[in-house]
């Protein structure tokens, strides 16, 4: 038989194809038809009515009790303290109506796996014009999931990105690319394919299915009891799920297929929304019901080991996207995420981005990737005036050509990016120039020249700590830290990022003295004791990520810190307006400067390197507000008065206020909102901060030319 010749698609009937999946028995050749279909966009459906019933009822009912609104349009009351949840019947569910969309198929989400043809699918005339069948070349990951999917009797509609794409049509591919939202997002339901049974999938599967069944999502974010949950304490995070060894084998095993690490498949299910399925073999789960089991696993406080909670955190970011999510916390998530083709780190994200980026980004699988990601990243900047994107350039790390602030988002291997609370140069606002074809141009100050510089870290976490032993090596003394802290606290905060209970005085993570502890429990650590707990296996986990492919260093000023892999004495430790971590940057022959990454500073936080130092009595702390978004305050010691106001600077001019507002996809991790009285602009940084501003109270800034 020939194989199967594509006949274009026609744009003026905004075409697509379908694949008719023709009835059989497991065993049988694959059949099916490939069927032009016309493809037409709806218009946005009107917004749901408002709900008044739930509205009086909620009027009436006060704390510790609440109404939530599942995921799935339930409505349940819900006690805030104990836990406990009833239904309330009497409300009918606000479940959005089935959709009647033309034409109807199924979307199929999978790895396309290994490239080797594995078998040949005869493709039938669906015109029945008696011409003899083609062939075409399947994918073994393909062909094992088209015969778990055929139905015994009847005809099953998909869509399939190998099949109803025209892969050697490269001008085809550019075109349907833009359209794999609206494909997926119309689809009637996306089945995310895993892979066949194996390892004891079906049992993971069973598993997840009990834990889904105990929890609901609610619409504010909160996970709570399902009112006929058999076991209603399992969504407390210190609740232990009281699982065999088999089971957590068989769930170790399920989370490291690589579905879960393709980064077209965090589209398609996010894209697939309520109806999404996961399958795995023959057994099948909804997409809600197996992320809330992960999402519950995850959360707990003990795991059977780190990789596992790790696995699982890919899994939980996998319903996040751009609706509550900037572009540089997309980009953090994806760039883990593997693809064949590495354009697609782009291109591949574009259903779950904000419309200014998406929009912006011209698909053309001819381009060098260098160039992709010079678009992404401009794209970005010129939208949002932010250069958090450049936290992403790892200049040791980098196999594509092109200037250095140009982030390589083809490496899935990459140290943590820095803490966004760090605000090293507090909420000032970028400023840059792009000059054609490789310069950045940016705005900072120069503030500190690398002295020594470590070993790297291991990037096998079951070594990574033994790093902090040797990095210990490399204190400048044994006294009295810059910052007033002893050194040894100094260098315990530098493995945190100080991330503790004081800066976070709401939170549940260590003290400064427990970290003290655990780094005194590291210091003896052994190849052959790394099994032995240290402190709990969660803060041990985050402790391995943030050092993790990085090295340490000192200072000519007397800092401390982690660098990316790259990093070299005499590198420079630089502060550029609108980051929020200190860049390190490299000094060219020219005179330009080569990204080497960026990295934490124990003591440069919260603009220090700017501003200076507090004044005494008073120190920074992160919480939340009203609405549990995270903010800057500065406390008084004497008193322990909080304000938002920064001791080190003036007050607002009388042509500025602050504005009340709401976040916004692409504001800063902590950002405040200004107003000017005589204009009506609204910016998301402090105009105290802005380089004009600064450089009147005396701040050396300099342009530094990135290539």
């Amino acid at each position: 038989m020939a194989s199967y010749r594509y006949e274009p698609l026609q744009r003026a009937l905004q075409e697509i194809r379908l694949l008719h999946l023709l009835p059989g028995k497991f065993e049988d050749d694959i059949r099916f038809q490939i069927v032009h279909s016309p493809f037409p966009i709806p218009d946005k459906p009107p917004p749901k009515p408002k709900n008044f019933q739930v509205d009086s009822i909620r009027n009436k009912v006060s704390r510790p009790w609440t109404i939530e609104e599942t995921e799935s349009g339930e409505f349940i009351i819900f006690n805030v303290v104990t836990g406990e949840t009833h239904p309330l019947p009497t409300i009918p569910p606000s479940i959005e109506e089935s959709s009647e969309y033309q034409p109807r198929y199924e979307a199929l989400s999978y790895t396309w796996g290994e490239a080797d043809i594995s078998e040949l699918a005869q493709v039938e005339n669906h015109q029945g014009s008696g011409k003899p069948f083609a062939t075409l070349g399947l994918r073994p990951n393909l062909a094992a999931a088209l015969r778990y999917m055929r139905y015994p009797d009847q005809t099953r509609v998909l869509w399939i990105d190998a099949i109803c794409i025209n892969q050697e049509d490269i001008e085809e591919r550019n075109e349907e690319v833009k359209r794999m939202t609206n494909i997926y997002t119309l689809a009637q339901r996306v089945m995310a394919w895993l892979g066949e049974e194996s390892n004891d999938s079906k049992h993971a599967f069973a598993t997840l299915q009990h834990i889904g069944r105990q929890l609901k999502a609610t619409k504010s974010g909160r996970v709570i009891a399902a009112p006929d949950a058999t076991e209603p304490h399992l969504w407390r995070n210190d609740h232990p799920p009281l699982l065999e060894q088999r089971t957590w084998q068989a769930l170790i095993d399920l989370v490291e297929r690589p579905w879960f690490y393709r980064i077209w498949c965090w589209q398609e299910i996010k894209l697939g929304g309520q109806n999404a399925v996961m399958q795995c073999g023959a057994d099948t789960i909804p997409w809600n019901k197996f992320w809330l089991a992960v999402l519950c696993l995850h959360n707990k406080d003990s795991l059977p080991s780190m990789r596992f909670r790790e696995r699982c955190r890919h899994i939980v970011f996998l319903k996040y996207d751009g609706a509550g999510h900037s572009m540089s916390n997309i980009l953090d998530i994806s760039r883990s995420k593997g693809c064949a083709n590495p354009r697609d780190k782009i291109y591949g994200l574009l259903g779950i981005t904000p419309t200014y980026f998406s929009s912006g980004i011209k698909v053309d699988y001819l381009r060098p990737p260098e160039e992709v990601y010079k678009e992404a990243f401009l794209t970005h900047v010129k939208a949002t005036k932010r250069l958090e994107l450049l936290k992403h350039c790892d200049l040791a790390n980098r196999q594509i050509g092109g200037p250095t602030w140009v982030p390589d988002w083809s490496k899935t291997e990459f140290a943590a990016p820095i803490l966004s609370e760090q605000l090293s140069s507090g909420m000032s606002p970028a400023c840059f120039t792009y000059v054609e074809p490789d310069v950045l141009e940016v705005v900072g100050k120069e503030y500190t020249t690398i002295k020594t510089v470590s070993g790297m870290a291991s990037k096998v976490e079951e070594e990574t700590l033994l790093a902090v032993a040797d990095w210990f090596q490399y204190l400048p003394n044994k006294g009295t830290y810059v910052t007033g802290e002893t050194v040894e606290a100094a260098f315990a905060l530098t493995l945190c990022m100080n991330r503790t209970r004081e800066r976070h005085p709401y939170s549940h993570f260590l003290s400064v003295w427990e970290w003290i502890r655990m780094l005194r429990k590291m210091l003896c650590l052994t190849a052959s004791s790394q099994d032995d707990p240290i402190y709990s296996e969660r803060e041990t986990t985050n402790t391995i990520q943030k050092i993790r492919g990085r090295r340490f260093f000192t200072t000519e000023s007397g800092h401390i810190g982690t660098a990316p892999a790259g990093a070299q004495a005499g590198d420079l430790v630089c502060l550029i307006l609108g980051t929020y971590a200190p860049l390190v940057l490299r000094r060219t022959p020219s005179g330009e400067f080569h990204v080497v990454g960026e990295c934490y500073v124990h003591g440069l936080s919260d603009a220090v390197g700017i501003l200076g130092p507090l004044p005494d009595h008073w120190e920074t702390i992160i919480k939340g507000d009203a609405l549990g978004r995270p903010t800057q305050r500065f406390v008084h010691l004497t008193d322990r008065e909080e304000t938002l106001d920064d001791p080190r600077l003036e007050p607002l001019s009388r042509n500025w206020e602050r504005a009340a507002y709401e976040r916004l996809a692409d504001d800063p991790a902590i950002f405040e909102r200004f107003r000017h009285l005589e204009t009506g602009e609204l910016v998301n940084y402090d105009p105290r901060l802005a380089p004009e501003a600064l450089e009147a109270r005396g701040v050396e800034l300099r342009p530094f030319r990135l290539t």
